[in-house]
């Protein structure tokens, strides 16, 4: 069959390509296309040229779009688009010209009609269409459809009516469209590696999405760039085999020469050091020193754009400097979350302040980090952020035989088809893909990818798995088994597993690795299963994707067996990294109990630092235990004069105890899964519009925090105990507790486990009140006639808060959140939800939001389920500065946490829902008055909004 060159625009006319491409496809054709196109150091115009000498047929279709214009140096002296100097070219060499023009009457949209949008309004357009239609005769169309059949026509047509010899079908591949030496090179396909700069001869079907980032980095916004997208989807590849080729080749805003790098968080233990390993020796040609640039980054984290300046200017003769930040979520999974959040912050200014560009890839499921950090949240909410979707599925076939041309490889269109069948269309199988396509390079016969060395792989499905199972019997034949047994150690060493259970990789340096490991470690990484990156001492090791995960039997085996254990190990990696910067205490920071049995057992791929905190842990132990009969003393004796200080005898001991040792009570939690459900209310003015939230799975307190819990944060941070209004404290939720105190709590409570945990935002609680898409009226039922089983509410609380759990759970296991106290949020207060977030984070000042007052949720023991809250204005306002709050209160998260904090009189509100109510107090001390109350309803129910204060009462 024929080899077609398909010219058009691509934007206005991208869904009509499609249509043509698959139609032709099917057809038998060969189709070249702008999709296509590699990024190579050759200009897009020069290859398309080059592609339209070499096509049997070149297709062309036009609307209302001239299209770009390329520089004049590239042989463009009377600045034609690429789209007319296709058609000139093609008639040039006398190539068959099939023309298709939209027909005049058609709808289109304005932004794609130069009449409309352009300043010579059209004219170079209307010349070209006015040509084609009367000199050549064009077709005319006006659906994608009807141009797909106008085009099968015309090109079946010409090929009946010309000597089909004259065209070279199944042919061997020409000399000149060879641009890849396998000799040199090796397989044109990287395996389970991603395409690499070396690859980008050979990187097909991303042309456009090359395009769109490079357009981006051309804007206002294109400074930071993310790239996000599902594991396998390619982002790696897209950027060092598409985008950096680009940039290299004077892809910058005016052509500006730069020098590309890459920087993988995990090759080192913290950011900085990882960000100057990219840096390489220019950081020694700027006459510096690495250590000490590490030390300053970081003591002095603003100093980044002044060290990225001089490193530039003395060493890259003032070339811009383009930063690849690779497999991003790496930051989020393998680093401190503090150095983290500094990292991102200041590489963001130094890039807003031109010091650098900063692209980077994260996968989808690890976007929420981002949206903790204020210039991330940035970056996302601009163009700065481009979400990569999966390959077309026709263009999954010219990625198996485009590269193989590429080498001078013969393949037949039938087993090409036979792999897309059975890999199927999922962009997380390309990895996958890429693999079994470098192993059928190996099994190759002369110069020809064969079906029978396809079926000799295991075809898709079995390829990595055969080949891993291959390389693990080879190793037992020629090492004997104890080679293998070495296999979990390594595996311990390059995996880590978040809190969520989600595997991906680390990456150790190699020299780190015993003697007895470098013969596997060898094997693994020329069978491609390991990959190894960097030079000399600094190379570091990895697993080669992470499809391996499923792939590797052994892999996938061990890390479903020792999950628990991997979670640990990065726990006690992150503890280990914050007592180092505490500056190694004594005690503070370490590990005891059950946590350091946990420990332990995690110590098989443990680092020195590592090692050193679970010995410096050791140590404490025993002093804690062998002076613990002096310490009883002492604290007896200290807890006798604190008693008669007007302590309890309980929090007298606990404050003795809190001089020696952490009297944290750890929160019991419960997972949410993740959803998407609806806030708001059109009948409420402070409650629109009504948008769907989209919740990421999350962990939260079940239950309140109680008096238990708070008393101990109060004892060992010597703060007043907050007043229990005579009901009792134990397992009652605490009250007259500020939104201040509940942070401080939060933050407390994180210094002492090591988790971070927080408030919830008020779509995080709405959600789990609600039981996430159930959309329950109260938490826990859709009927009245059940409250009283689910909440502690007028009818049943005899004017008193209950201990917690006293009534039954909603679906997530989560107790209370209709009824006994209200619970603080962290969001600010605003009068509606216009341009609220509809990802489930906070909402600070953002569109006028009121951070001096903050939302708090769910009723309280003073409420009634069945009337309304009364209007603003009505009932008596509390008097400033002597009213009791007995009936607000908050809960934890590891993320967040729940409380029940600022009691207010029951008076002022007297109904509660789940999701419900919306309460804003003001963060003021001067100021303790209800700013407004009204009642809405969300999903059919009727949810009560007030503004209140958060700022404890006077006691």
């Amino acid at each position: 069959m024929a080899t077609i060159y398909l010219s058009s625009t691509y934007e206005d006319l991208k869904d009509h390509r499609r249509v043509v491409y698959e139609a032709l496809r099917k057809a038998g054709h060969q189709v070249v296309a702008m999709e296509d196109y590699v990024a190579t150091d050759q200009r897009p115009v020069e290859q398309c040229l080059k592609d339209v000498e070499k096509a049997d047929i070149y297709v062309g279709f036009f609307a209302f779009r001239y299209g770009y214009v390329p520089p004049s140096q590239h042989n463009n002296p009377d600045g034609l688009s690429i789209t007319e100097l296709e058609y000139r070219c093609a008639e040039t060499n006398k190539k068959p010209c099939l023309t298709f023009v939209v027909n005049d009457t058609t709808a289109w949209p304005r932004v794609f009609d130069d009449a409309r949008s352009e300043a010579d309004k059209g004219e170079r357009i209307n010349a070209l269409r006015q040509y084609l239609l009367t000199e050549k005769l064009a077709s005319q169309f006006a659906s994608p459809h009807e141009l797909s059949t106008l085009v099968l026509a015309a090109v079946a047509k010409y090929l009946d009516e010309h000597i089909q010899s004259k065209l070279i079908t199944n042919q061997e591949p020409s000399e000149a469209g060879i641009t890849w030496d396998i000799e040199k090179q090796g397989s044109p396909y990287p395996g389970l590696m991603h395409f690499t700069q070396k690859y980008a001869p050979v990187f097909f079907g991303r042309g456009a999405d090359v395009q769109a980032v490079l357009d981006r980095m051309h804007g206002p916004e294109g400074r930071f760039i993310i790239v996000s997208g599902n594991s396998g989807v390619g982002k790696s590849s897209l950027v060092d085999a598409g985008i950096l080729p680009e940039l290299a080749d004077g892809g910058l805003p005016g052509g500006e020469p730069c020098e590309c790098l890459r920087i993988v968080p995990s090759q080192r233990q913290d950011p900085w050091s990882s960000l100057l390993v990219a840096l390489g020796s220019a950081v020694t040609r700027a006459g510096l020193k690495p250590e000490t640039i590490v030390t300053q980054l970081n003591a002095s984290p603003d100093t980044l754009p002044d060290v990225l300046r001089k490193i530039r200017k003395d060493s890259m003769d003032g070339r811009a400097l383009v930063l690849f930040l690779d497999q991003m979520e790496e930051l989020f999974t393998a680093q401190d979350g503090g150095k983290t959040r500094q990292f991102l912050t200041e590489l963001y200014r130094a890039a807003q302040e031109k010091a650098v560009w900063v692209v980077a890839t994260i996968r989808s499921d690890h976007l929420h980090h981002c949206h903790g950090h204020t210039e991330m949240r940035t970056v996302l909410g601009s163009k700065g952020h481009y979400p990569l979707g999966p390959i077309e599925p026709y263009m999954v076939e010219d990625l198996i035989t485009h590269p193989a041309r590429c080498a001078g490889l013969r393949l037949s269109h039938d087993l090409a088809r036979r792999i897309v069948h059975e890999a199927g269309v999922d962009a997380g199988n390309l990895p996958i893909l890429a693999f079994l396509l470098n192993q059928l390079f190996e099994k190759r016969r002369d110069h020809e990818l064969t079906t029978e060395g396809y079926l000799a792989l295991g075809r898709v499905a079995g390829a990595v798995k055969q080949h891993a199972e291959q390389v693990e019997a080879d190793l037992e034949k020629t090492e004997g088994s104890k080679i293998l047994a070495l296999l979990p150690q390594l595996f311990q060493s390059l995996v880590t597993v978040n809190a969520e259970g989600v595997p991906t990789r680390r990456r150790p340096l190699r020299s780190a690795f015993p003697s007895e490991m470098n013969r596997l470690l060898t094997v693994l990484i020329d069978a491609r299963l390991l990959h190894t990156e960097g030079h000399d001492e600094g190379v570091t090791v990895s697993i080669s994707h992470e499809k391996l995960f499923e792939a590797w039997p052994s892999l996938k085996g061990y890390v479903e067996a020792n999950k628990k254990q991997l979670i640990n190990q990065r726990l006690l990696e992150s503890r280990a990294q914050k007592w180092e910067e505490l500056g190694k205490p004594w005690f503070d920071g370490l590990a005891s109990g059950r946590e350091y049995q946990d420990f332990r057992r995690s110590m098989t791929a443990a680092t020195p630092l590592m090692k050193a905190y679970l010995e410096a842990s050791a140590r404490a132990r025993w002093i804690q235990t062998g002076a613990i009969g002096m310490a009883m003393l002492v604290v007896t004796g200290t807890a006798a004069w604190l008693w008669s200080t007007g302590l309890t005898v309980e929090q007298a001991f606990l404050r003795a105890q809190s001089q020696f040792m952490s009297i944290h009570i750890t929160p019991v939690m419960e997972t949410v899964p993740a959803g998407t459900f609806r806030q708001g209310d059109n009948e409420q003015s402070d409650e629109r519009p009504v948008r769907e939230v989209t919740i990421k799975s999350f962990a939260m307190g079940k239950y309140e925090v109680t008096f238990e819990e708070y008393d101990r944060f109060a004892i060992a941070e010597g703060r007043a105990f907050p007043n229990d209004q005579g009901w009792g404290r134990g397992r009652r939720p605490v009250i007259y507790v500020s939104w201040q105190d509940a942070k401080d709590y939060a933050e407390w409570l994180s210094k002492q486990t090591g988790q971070h945990y927080r408030l919830p935002t008020e779509s995080e609680w709405e959600y789990a009140a609600r039981s996430g898409t159930k959309q329950e009226i109260w938490a826990g039922t859709f009927k009245e006639s059940e409250i009283d089983e689910y909440a502690v509410f007028s009818r049943n609380s005899e004017n008193r808060t209950s201990e917690i759990g006293a009534k039954k759970a909603n679906d997530f296991k989560l107790h209370d959140l209709s009824g006994n106290v209200w619970e603080w949020v962290e969001d600010c207060w605003h009068d509606g939800y216009k341009e609220a977030p509809t990802n489930g984070l906070a909402w600070f000042d953002e569109s006028g939001g009121q951070c001096g007052q903050r939302v708090i949720r769910g009723g309280s023991w003073g409420n009634t389920p069945g009337s309304c809250v009364p209007p603003p204005g009505s009932g008596a306002p509390p008097t400033p500065g002597a009213t009791s709050w007995a009936s607000v209160s908050f809960r934890t998260f590891p993320n967040p946490l729940r409380f029940v904090l600022l009691p207010f009189a029951s008076s002022r509100i007297s109904s509660f829902y789940p999701g419900p109510g919306r309460v804003l107090l003001s963060n003021r001390l001067t100021e303790e008055v209800v700013r407004d109350s009204s009642c809405h309803s969300t999903g059919g129910a009727i949810v009560p909004r007030a503004a209140v204060l958060a700022h404890s009462p006077a006691r």
